[in-house]
């Protein structure tokens, strides 16, 4: 178990009456796109958005799902309730597991089903880009169990378990590792749409298969986190990039929920695996020195986050500055002046 302590957010009623309302709406639109409206919600929430803000931030948003409803829990099955492992990843399983863990939380509680459930999710924990175990970490800090059961059932139906790499010696160093992921990288080319399906065709390619299960395991798995952390934000100053975006916002999630998780090699094996396909679905080609803008102070930045209808953006803003008070300024600041500079 992690040293941290354990423990749910309280938030205020505005978040979670929108919290609420958005349970009324399915978890993606259109092609497998990500229904990242609660998870703007806590961040705006966070960052100091105000009650009408938040709400129209909800309505704007909430455009794209005209027509669709939430599907419905009592449609699923009760295979679920006897083993819902069964249905992790399966295309047509979501309503079952949310009817599943809607009754694990309302039995028994919050933290518990994240104990229970946390295990048998991180194996997968790729699914959607990332976006199940960000969506369970805003749900924690929220501490909305509505949302929580919703964020879990998404991530067991995307979960996305991707290739092992061969069975090899982890004995390079992070620097030594990190040098030859960076060298390697611009070998590898996928065409896919979705992150999620360049994650799964990057876990086939020979630098994966060579370097994935190759780095020498950390002191910790916080440990571990904070070195891709660093590397992921980087890569992301070095050269903006939408799923780099996603691997600064999916270390954070992971860091935040790492009280409910038990640490091992395994654990740490898993993330690295996630970690090198991210890095090679992210399609750098090149790292080419860019023109470096001065950093706005964080007030500035966050102004631009507030009033933005980028989720996206929002995201990232939240989790730099929460990154930022974890591990220090560092290159988090200048991160987020990128992502909110015209």
């Amino acid at each position: 178990m992690s040293s941290n302590q354990p423990s749910l957010t309280s938030t205020g009623s505005q978040l979670h009456e929108l919290l609420d309302a958005n349970l009324q709406l399915p978890p993606e639109y259109q092609d497998q796109l990500t229904n990242h409206l609660p998870m703007a919600l806590h961040s705006l929430h966070s960052l100091g958005a105000s009650p009408q803000r938040m709400r129209e931030f909800f309505e704007i948003y909430a455009r794209r799902f005209q027509g669709h409803g939430q599907p419905d829990a009592a449609q699923g099955s009760l295979v679920a309730v006897a083993d819902w492992r069964r249905l992790r990843g399966q295309s047509d399983a979501y309503p079952s597991l949310l009817a599943y863990f809607r009754e694990l939380v309302a039995r028994h509680g919050m933290e518990n089903a994240l104990h229970f459930a946390l295990p048998d999710l991180m194996p997968g924990v790729a699914a959607a880009a990332f976006h199940g175990v960000i969506r369970t970490a805003h749900a924690v800090q929220a501490g909305h169990a509505g949302e929580l059961t919703a964020a879990l059932a998404y991530w067991a139906w995307r979960w996305q378990r991707l290739a092992m790499p061969p069975d090899v010696d982890p004995s390079l160093t992070f620097d030594i590792w990190s040098k030859l992921l960076k060298e390697k990288v611009p070998g590898w080319h996928s065409d896919g749409q979705l992150i999620s399906i360049r994650m799964g065709e990057a876990s086939l390619s020979g630098t994966y298969l060579a370097l994935a299960g190759a780095l020498m395991p950390a002191a910790t798995i916080e440990t571990r986190i904070a070195d891709l952390a660093a590397l992921a934000v980087d890569l992301y100053v070095a050269r903006p990039n939408f799923t780099v975006l996603h691997m600064i916002t999916g270390l954070r999630a992971l860091r935040t929920l790492l009280p409910w998780m038990q640490d091992s090699e395994t654990l740490q094996a898993t993330v690295v695996h996630c970690f090198v396909a991210a890095y090679l679905a992210a399609r750098v080609t090149r790292l080419d020195p860019v023109t470096i803008p001065k950093t706005k102070p964080w007030s500035e930045v966050i102004e631009v986050a507030l009033a933005s209808d980028d989720a996206h953006l929002i995201k990232l803003v939240h989790a730099c500055r929460e990154e930022t008070a974890r591990y220090g300024e560092g290159q988090y600041l200048l991160a987020a002046t990128l992502a909110t500079t015209s």
